[in-house]
């Protein structure tokens, strides 16, 4: 009885520190297994593959340790790379579509795509398209991607960033690997626990570790998935000219002409737009003007067929001669 009842306490203390462990991390797990080991040490009788002693680190001794951590770490570094690219284009629809072929033909694919604007072949104004792009290439492939992009359209800028997650990454890998072997432990001790306190107990504990454990492995999958495939995201605009690479004038010959040549392409984009103005605006001006112009001469020939009133109007034929006016004399 005494012995039954060591082993009940020991395996509530082991759950109850794993409990701790859900809430307080790695350090935590590792003090709540040390304090559960020493209780289960505690009971001589107890059986001997529930006294498993765990170092600070939390990893089982014999079975994993720093060292073996360490030397496990493959040569390679766990890299992620993210790259930006502003583009623009004369073709915006073929351009879009040979970007569309060059991200499959390198193994990615387009993860988000959006479109906006209208062509600048609309007669009702200047209205150019954009579109932005986010795709998943291939680490290997990235600077191959950018390269050939450059072939498609022509580049305004683009940047490129790198980060190195390979310590978090095996910080995570360790980590889950010591809540494995919780889980193992917690197993061990339900398959033995005679309580319906003690069950739930550990049943709680054990939902907690791999709720951690799959939190883990999801992480490292993210991880993995970010190191293998690098993100691009890509700015296409469509426009009529290609920007020029902007110089400083070295001498003052050079100011001058730069001065003058953007004095003229001022003055021609001002002409450009007085034409344009001119013949958006003629309609209109000739229906507001031409018809108030046109009422007013219809009022001015009405009013000139009537004469003035009190004057008799003239009688048709031969006028009367000056005689025929005269009253006649008396004899």
């Amino acid at each position: 009885m005494k012995r039954h009842r060591l082993l009940t306490a020991a395996a509530l203390l082991l759950a109850l520190s794993l409990l701790i462990t859900g809430c307080g991390g790695s350090s935590a797990a590792s003090t709540a297994a040390a304090s559960a080991e020493v209780a289960i040490q505690r009971a001589p009788t107890a059986p001997a593959e529930m006294a498993v002693a765990t170092d600070a680190s939390g990893f089982a001794n014999g079975s994993l340790q720093e060292s073996d951590v360490a030397a496990a770490l493959p040569a390679d570094r766990k890299i992620v790379r993210n790259a930006w690219l502003s583009l623009e284009t004369k073709e915006f629809d073929e351009a879009l579509s040979a970007l569309g072929s060059l991200i499959s033909e390198s193994g990615g694919y387009i993860e988000q795509q959006s479109e906006e604007g209208r062509s600048l072949y609309q007669n009702d104004g200047y209205y150019s398209r954009r579109a932005t792009l986010t795709a998943r290439i291939p680490a290997e492939k990235l600077d191959e991607v950018i390269n050939r992009t450059g072939e498609i359209c022509n580049i305004v800028s683009r940047s490129t960033s790198a980060e190195d997650i390979t310590d978090r990454y095996y910080d995570s890998e360790a980590h889950l690997r010591s809540l494995e072997l919780q889980e193992e432990r917690l197993l061990e001790i339900l398959s033995k626990a005679e309580q319906l306190e003690e069950v739930i107990t550990l049943e709680q504990a054990l939902s907690d570790v791999r709720y951690e454990i799959e939190s883990l492995t999801a992480a490292l999958r993210r991880m993995d998935s970010q190191v293998t495939y690098s993100s691009l995201s890509i700015t296409l605009e469509e426009v009529v000219d290609y920007q020029k690479p902007a110089t400083q004038p070295k001498s003052f010959g050079e100011r001058v002409a730069a001065a003058w040549e953007r004095s003229l392409n001022r003055v021609g984009q001002i002409a450009q737009e007085l034409v344009i103005f001119v013949i958006e605006v003629a309609p209109s001006a000739v229906i507001f003007l031409l018809l108030p112009l046109a009422l007013i001469l219809l009022v001015i020939r009405l009013l000139t067929r009537h004469r003035r009133p009190g004057v008799p109007p003239r009688p048709s034929g031969k006028a009367p001669s000056s005689d025929q006016n005269q009253p006649p004399k008396q004899g």
